[in-house]
């Protein structure tokens, strides 16, 4: 008697639904959601609350010369701009920078046409560089600059 007992089968059928129109499928979200998923109104909210916790910091240290307020720099920011202070330091900073970028450029051509043509040339870089290898990029830093 070892029969095997298998689950009774039922019959499969299809139950056709009426369709549901006692509520609207899509509905508005609310203001506020709304207005949260604007990307540039949370930055700008972000903004707005850095400045107040730089302005209040700057308060409650009350010294100008360790923390100006947030106030007393956009006023400089402003006034500099007015007079041309802060454009003509920008492009001194940039003229500054271009030329030793070009120095730069001017200098590692002739140390790769250097090493290039001569065996002293390859001995002098091979030593430049192994010296300047075993120290973290953040300190060749100030001489990059």
């Amino acid at each position: 008697m070892n029969q095997v007992l298998s689950p009774p089968i039922r019959p499969e059928y299809d139950r056709v639904l009426p369709a549901f129109v006692e509520a609207p499928v899509e509905r508005r979200l609310p203001l506020p959601t709304r207005l949260w998923q604007q990307g540039w109104l949370r930055r700008g909210l972000i903004l707005v609350a850095l400045a107040l916790l730089w302005e209040g910091l700057a308060r409650w240290q009350d010294n100008d010369l360790l923390l100006p307020s947030f106030g007393a720099t956009l006023s400089a920011l402003f006034d500099g701009l007015a007079t041309g202070e802060i454009l003509e330091r920008t492009r001194i900073s940039l003229t500054v920078l271009a030329q030793g970028y070009v120095l730069g450029v001017l200098l590692a051509f002739g140390l790769t046409s250097l090493a290039v043509s001569t065996q002293f040339g390859r001995d002098l870089l091979s030593t430049l560089t192994a010296m300047f290898n075993p120290l973290p990029a953040i300190a060749l830093l100030p001489l990059a600059l």
